[in-house]
């Protein structure tokens, strides 16, 4: 039998799930506050999500 000296790796976890319904409710706008700076989240004609400063 032998021993294995290899460091063990850090356990990566998932960040965490949210369904954009549950953000954005039913508008297809909102603000995200970061740091003093203000972020858009929206969705665009084509359904897809875009963020912007």
């Amino acid at each position: 039998m032998t021993e294995d000296h290899r460091p063990q790796q850090p356990r990566r976890h998932s960040p965490p799930r949210v369904y954009s319904a549950e953000l954005l409710g039913s508008t297809r706008e909102l603000v995200i506050l970061h740091r003093g700076e203000e972020y858009r989240l929206r969705i665009t004609g084509n359904d897809k999500l875009l963020l912007t400063k």
